[in-house]
């Protein structure tokens, strides 16, 4: 079964980028069964992007999405981690400060656009000339 859900969440993953899409935190933890606790639910969603695309080049996991269409926390942090001189540039001299809403649509905003360009590379790639 763990394998079944590894394929289901990139396959969810996968999905939505091949549409422009997102993907509500709703429909992904719907994969699980209740009794799996969100840190392995959350350790399973950055298996599957980093299966999909190393997330240096494009963090897929940045395809979910809360109601108002922004990513969580959990993004943020691997924003700042995977892009730090971006994310630090944004902040300027207080890099203390939490995020602006602007700021944090914006990088979600250019995240989604590097997995979808990633996802089109590859797709393209796979189609035999």
């Amino acid at each position: 079964m763990n394998k079944e859900l590894d394929e289901k969440v990139e396959r969810l993953l996968r999905r939505a980028a091949s549409r422009r899409g997102l993907v509500s935190y709703g429909t992904f933890h719907a994969l699980f069964a209740q009794s799996v606790p969100l840190h392995e639910r959350y350790k399973k969603l950055e298996a599957a992007a980093a299966a999909l695309c190393e997330p240096r080049v494009a963090d897929y996991a940045s395809l979910l999405a809360t109601a108002s269409g922004l990513p969580g926390p959990d993004f943020y942090s691997r924003f700042r981690r995977l892009r730090a001189e971006r994310y630090y540039a944004a902040l300027g001299i207080d890099r203390n400060r939490m995020l602006k809403l602007a700021e944090k649509r914006q990088f979600a905003s250019e995240e989604r656009e590097r997995v979808y360009d990633h996802f089109r590379s590859v797709a393209d790639a796979a189609v035999p000339a």
